[in-house]
């Protein structure tokens, strides 16, 4: 099972500087145990939006190869 999880980062932008964003852990979950796939430290600066997009991705089990695809069509 995938399991994608809201994570907090602080951030540098040179024309912001430093900033909390919010990015999404990926993993993948059996019996014996789990094994991270990928880290994607930034993708929204609004938690409750990245923890929904956190919970439809995991209920829909989206390959996390097709994530990044999905993330620059929504912005």
């Amino acid at each position: 099972m995938l399991q994608y999880l809201p994570i907090e980062n602080e951030v540098f932008s040179p024309s912001l500087g430093w900033y909390r964003a919010f990015g999404l852990r990926v993993l993948r979950t059996w019996e014996a145990g789990e094994m991270e796939l990928m880290v994607l430290p930034a993708v929204s600066s609004d938690f409750g939006f990245t923890l929904r997009l956190a919970s439809l991705l995991t209920e829909k089990q989206l390959d996390p190869l097709c994530l990044l695809a999905l993330l620059e069509n929504l912005y």
